[in-house]
């Protein structure tokens, strides 16, 4: 009788140092929504919210299988743009998502998984800001994936968690007050590809 539980703990053991890893290249475009933005002039306040752009991010990643299951860490570089009362907004960070996924049917995946995020830079023509606080983010991403041979399309949900805050010094070069929250709240299209 104890031979069908040693049985499925080999089975188990076997399946996880057999499991395959796989590694590649990943990018994708980036539509980005991020949070509020306040201008306190001598005369004036404004509010409101940043409007999105587009931008991309490029990377990498590695996944180990098992089962119908997989985990899958990610390293990206991410650029994304904003607007505001004609103002550009560039942001630059690093993101490390983590992926926990399970093949749902044939090429088709689910996953979720927290990501961190780690501000690099706030640049725009018009405002100057205080540098970036350099402190992890975290949040959480949603999403689902193709994947057809060694070429992987996802589609994915990312919202940060925590205020990443930059204070405004300047606009157009007049001294100004203000506060900046650019915490990532976006939608991605992913290409990835294997290089194992």
């Amino acid at each position: 009788m104890k031979t069908a539980p040693n049985f499925i703990f080999l089975l188990l053991v076997s399946q996880i140092c057999f499991s395959q890893l796989k590694f590649g290249l990943q990018g994708g475009l980036n539509f980005d929504a991020p949070g509020d933005i306040i201008l306190v002039g001598d005369q004036l306040q404004k509010e409101g919210k940043l409007k999105s752009n587009s931008g991309f991010h490029l990377g990498g990643y590695a996944q180990v299988d098992f089962l119908i299951f997989y985990l899958r860490p990610e390293l990206q570089y991410t650029q994304v743009s904003s607007r505001f009362e004609g103002n550009a907004l560039k942001k630059t960070r690093i993101e490390l998502p983590v992926s926990f996924g399970v093949k749902m049917l044939g090429p088709l995946s689910m996953f979720i998984g927290p990501t961190a995020f780690y501000p690099l830079s706030n640049k725009s023509d018009e405002l100057s800001f205080e540098e970036v606080e350099k402190k992890m983010k975290y949040g959480m991403h949603i999403g689902t994936r193709v994947q057809l041979g060694p070429v992987g399309v996802d589609i994915r949900y990312e919202k940060g968690f925590s205020a990443v805050e930059s204070k405004i010094l300047s606009e157009a070069g007049i001294p100004n007050k203000g506060q900046i929250d650019t915490r990532p709240n976006q939608f991605t299209i992913g290409l990835s590809v294997q290089l194992n």
